[in-house]
Formats: C-alpha cells, sequence, structure tokens
C-alpha cells in the first residue's frame, strides 16, 4: 500500500508550527537495526521520563515531558501513551511495528548515520537539515532547507524538502498527531542531548568505593590514585578539550555502599563509572548499571560476568574467580598430561563458591572429560580426615581448592598421611602463607592462577607508574589495587579519545569493544568483543616450590575462550 501525501499535510494542518521533524532518510537495513539495550522497554521509557526532571548537560535543561516522550518514540519506536507507530519499509510498503526498526538503529544517538549494509543514512541533526542553502544529495539533487511541514510529511510520504522521492530503504512512519509532535520537538534536540555527566567542558567520572572500616585504606588509595590520574589529564588539557571531574560514593558498610553507589548510578550527575570496588555487590549495583546504561571500567571484583551475561555496560580488566578455575583445569590438561583428567573440586558452601564449582563441572562436560566431584562443607568446619578419605577412593588426580589456606593445608595432610598426594590448584585471591604449610610430599604439585603477574608489567610501563607515583607522593600499600586502578584509567582514557569528540556513551562501549590487544603496560593485553567484557580472560599459572617458600619465576599464560 502507499501512505498519501495528503496525509502529511494533515499531520502539518493539525501540527502547525510546534517543530520540525528534521530526518531527512531513516533509512532501514535489511540486517536490522542493532539494539540499543538489553534493557527491556517499558523500563527505558521510565528512565527516560524520569531523566526529563533532571537537569541535561548540554543546554542547561533537562529534557521537557514532549522531548522525553519523543525520545522513547526515537530509541524505541513506542508511544509512552500505547498508541501504535507503523513503519512502512521498501517498495511494497511492507507495513511492521515501527518498534523493529526505530530510527536510532540506524541515526545513532547523535542522528549522523550509521553506514550499514551499502545503506548510509543521512544527517538528520536539525541544524544541518534547515541549513539556509539546502544541500545537495549524492544523487546530485538539490533540495532546499526543511520546515515544519515539509520535515513531517518527508517522515509520513517519504519525500524530501523538494519534493523528491527518498530513497525506498527509508521507512515511512504512521503515527498519532501527537506523538509526531514529541518525535519532532526531540529531533530537535537531539544533536544538543548529550548524555547524563557530559558537558561541554566536562566529562563527569563516578566510582563507588569502602570508606571506615578494615577496607577503608583500600578505598582511600584507589581515590588517590584516581584524582591524580585526572589531574594529570586535566594539566595536558583533558579529553578533546573537556576536563575530567571525579564524584565518589563511599560509605563504611556493604548496606550504605549500595545505597550511595546505586544513588550516584541514578542522579544522571555522571557518564561513567571507573574502578569502583563492586565486591559483594555484583548482582545488585549490575542491575542497577545496565538499567541507567552507565559504562563501568574495571570494577574489582572476583566474580566478572561470565559469557553468558547480558551485561553490555561493564568492562574488566582482569578473569575472576570462574575464569581463573577453568584455566587451572586446561593447565592440568596440556601442561600437567592428565589425559581426561578427574579434577574434582572441595569447597566451603556458599553461591559463590557454588558457582565457580559448576563452573568447573560445566568446562570438564564441555570437554568430556570425567564429571568432577564436588565436595563441600560448612565454612570454618572442614572434616579434612573425611573429605581426604572420599577424594582417593574417588581417584582423584587433581582437585581446585575453594576455600582458605589452613583449610586446604588440613586436607593435604590428612591425604600425605592415606599416600594420597594429587595436585593441588588454587586461586591466588584465595591463598595465603598457609600455602606454604603444606607437607612436603606436595612439593612440584601445587599451582595457583593468578589474572596479572610482575612480568605483566613492561619496562616503559613500570617506569611511567614509577613516575606516577613518586609526582604524587603515593603511599605504598595496597600497591596492586593502585597498578589496577591506574589501569582501568588508561583502558577509559583510550575509550573515550576513540570515541571521538561527539562523545556518548554509545559511543564509549563501541569503542572499547573494538579493542584488540590493547597494552596498559602493567597487564596482559587488554582485548574486547560485542560477546566480550573481560579484557584479559585467562590467567598465569604459577607453581609454588614449597622448600624454598615462595612461587617459581616461570607463569604460564592460559587463555580461556
Amino acid at each position: 500500500m502507499t501512505f498519501p501525501t495528503a496525509g502529511a499535510d494533515a499531520y502539518s494542518r493539525r501540527l502547525g508550527h510546534r517543530a520540525a521533524c528534521p530526518r531527512d532518510v531513516l533509512r532501514f537495513s535489511g540486517m536490522g537495526p542493532r539494539p540499543c539495550t538489553s534493557v527491556s522497554r517499558p523500563v527505558f521509557k521510565a528512565a527516560i521520563l524520569i531523566t526529563a526532571s533532571f537537569a541535561g548537560a548540554a543546554l542547561g535543561a533537562g529534557l521537557s515531558e514532549e522531548e522525553a516522550r519523543g525520545k522513547v518514540i526515537y530509541y524505541e519506536g513506542d508511544s509512552v501513551s500505547g498508541r501504535e507507530i507503523t513503519a512502512y519499509v521498501g517498495h511494497a510498503l511492507v507495513p511492521l511495528p515501527a518498534s523493529a526498526i526505530p530510527c536510532v538503529g540506524c541515526h545513532g544517538p547523535d542522528g549522523l548515520g550509521r553506514p550499514e549494509a551499502g545503506v548510509k543514512p543521512s544527517n538528520i541533526t536539525w541544524s544541518h537539515l534547515t541549513k539556509p542553502y539546502g544541500t545537495r544529495s549524492g544523487a546530485g539533487r538539490r533540495r532546499p532547507a526543511y520546515t515544519t511541514p515539509t520535515a513531517i510529511r518527508s517522515i509520513a510520504a517519504g519525500v524530501d524538502a523538494a519534493g523528491n522521492r527518498l530513497d525506498p530503504s527509508m521507512p515511512r512512519y504512521e503515527m498519532d498527531p501527537e506523538d509526531m509532535a514529541d518525535l519532532v520537538v526531540y529531533l530537535k534536540r537531539l544533536e544538543y542531548d548529550l548524555d547524563p555527566g557530559l558537558a561541554d567542558k566536562t566529562i563527569r567520572v563516578g566510582t563507588v568505593l569502602p570508606a571506615g572500616g578494615p577496607t577503608a585504606s583500600l578505598g582511600e588509595v584507589i581515590e588517590n590514585v584516581l584524582m591524580a590520574y585526572f589531574d594529570d589529564i586535566n594539566v595536558q588539557g583533558g579529553i578533546y578539550g573537556r576536563r575530567l571531574e571525579l564524584r565518589v560514593a563511599s560509605a563504611p558498610t556493604r548496606e550504605l555502599v549500595l545505597e550511595r553507589g546505586a544513588a550516584l548510578i541514578e542522579s544522571g550527575e555522571i557518564f561513567a563509572l571507573v574502578a569502583p570496588v563492586t565486591a559483594g555487590l555484583e548482582t545488585e549495583l549490575g542491575e542497577i548499571v545496565e538499567v541507567n546504561q552507565v559504562p563501568v571500567i574495571g570494577p574489582f571484583t572476583q566474580f566478572p560476568a561470565d559469557a553468558d551475561s547480558l551485561q553490555r555496560f561493564t568492562f574488566y580488566l582482569f578473569a575472576g574467580l570462574t575464569v581463573q578455575a577453568t584455566a587451572l583445569l586446561d593447565y592440568a590438561s596440556k601442561q600437567l598430561e592428565l589425559s581426561g583428567p578427574r579434577v574434582d573440586v572441595v569447597y566451603p558452601r556458599g553461591d559463590q563458591a557454588e558457582q565457580v564449582a559448576q563452573a568447573i563441572r560445566g568446562h570438564a562436560e564441555k570437554h568430556r572429560w570425567p564429571e568432577p566431584l564436588l565436595v563441600d562443607y560448612a565454612p570454618g568446619q572442614v572434616d579434612a580426615a573425611a573429605i581426604a578419605a572420599q577424594l582417593k577412593t574417588a581417584d582423584t588426580q587433581a582437585f581446585v581448592f575453594l576455600g582458605p589456606g589452613p583449610e586446604l593445608v588440613a586436607v593435604a595432610q590428612q591425604g600425605a598421611r592415606r599416600a594420597w598426594v594429587p595436585y593441588v590448584l588454587m586461586a591466588g585471591s584465595l591463598a595465603d602463607k598457609a600455602l606454604f604449610d603444606l607437607p612436603a610430599a606436595f612439593q612440584d604439585r601445587v599451582f595457583v592462577a593468578y589474572p596479572t603477574v610482575p612480568s605483566d608489567h613492561t619496562p616503559a610501563g613500570k617506569q611511567e607508574f614509577g613516575r606516577f607515583h613518586q609526582r604524587h607522593n603515593l603511599p605504598r600499600k595496597h600497591l596492586p589495587a593502585q597498578i589496577a586502578a591506574y589501569s582501568a584509567v588508561e583502558l577509559l582514557l583510550e575509550g573515550l579519545k576513540k570515541a571521538g569528540r561527539a562523545l556518548s556513551r554509545d559511543k564509549l562501549v563501541k569503542a572499547l569493544e573494538a579493542l584488540h590487544g590493547f597494552d596498559t603496560g602493567l597487564t596482559p593485553p587488554l582485548t574486547y568483543s560485542v560477546n566480550r567484557r573481560i579484557g584479559a580472560r585467562g590467567a598465569h599459572i604459577v607453581a609454588v616450590d614449597l622448600e624454598k617458600r615462595n612461587f617459581r619465576a616461570d607463569a604460564h599464560w592460559v587463555g580461556v575462550e
């Protein structure tokens, strides 16, 4: 069917001069638009409408109610009122729900257009479409500047300001005049609608840190590193002329950290988070981050989201316990030459340890190895004799231990008494000095996984960090955390630079997704993609020398894909 030009004229008459829709070509690619987010449409709509009440970064004022409703149409193809919006696609004008091909899918958050499948959508920013001298199309046709009526006609009837037919890949949109008005109002604001935390001369970045209690000093040194690095960047002129500002949410208890961290994320004041300490709050803060679409760079956690996670906005530097454990299994198979290894798991009861144990079982199943025996115990109440007897009976070749060092020593001692000396595999974050108290019989049979080791530090990286550390008179405590925070800022800055001057959260996410082998000088090379959110996805496996009570220098990197 066709959508008559008279329909567009009717829109113009009913809307008068309220606003113009500057969409020259809302093109449709056969590949379909990329989803903007995994967040459900009702949540997205609510978030946008709530945002309308907050101050915006670009023009000093938040979105009006009309602009907020129009933004939902632009991003989702849906009307907040629930009224139907239909797109007519191609030469045959096949009707589809507009939610299947929203404007943002082709034109992007900035309205500049995203080439896809050989189609180059037009620049639909209002300042471009209303240039007084008009423009010339790629086909050589000239058109005058758009006005409100001709812009509305373009959306509804598929013709430009001169009345020329637009490319068939441009859908024609049929919607209620009030929805059209809202869309038009937002499109006029589109090029000035900067993401939260962005202003013409500043980028506000947040972090979430502990304060008070045993981890207070950790939060303090991370904040010092971030502030010092931001100061260095600002002295050099910032990022494309924008200064970096830091906002910190900190508290002495888990509950308050969660409350204040959530408030910071939801405030609309920050563009991204860098190096937040999210350990123990991964699920709660992760959900809030996704709903609010806030990029998170280098969070401190032992449990990064796995490959099946729907998280889009969080970029981890290192692998957590799950990947480290599977790297240990791969090491046992290839380097220890345990063919079809029987690698069992011993762990204290708890959701996170259970998560790692199940990942090990899944990894073994994937490789068609014998199914691991999962042996749990009440935290702090390990029955070492019973566990050693059970694993010996099962003919365990190696086992991953997920508890504290003293409890591992107790199990190993019982094993040695029974002439059962398997390989012991452990994550470095769980290891402590008790590891060196293992029975001598376990010499050359103990291996620990670390996401990063000193050999990752290049000479240039060490030199630069050393100068930075001295320049800002930073303390020596929590040095690994300082290095991780420093590397997180390095990653953030690389993403900001590659995202360009016309910065947005979407551009930052895509810039980070495109990084391959990024060298911070202090970490393994970091690689991301659309389906990968752990930069260094693997672990260094280090052998323990029980006789010398230290770690051997020849770490072996095991990548996990």
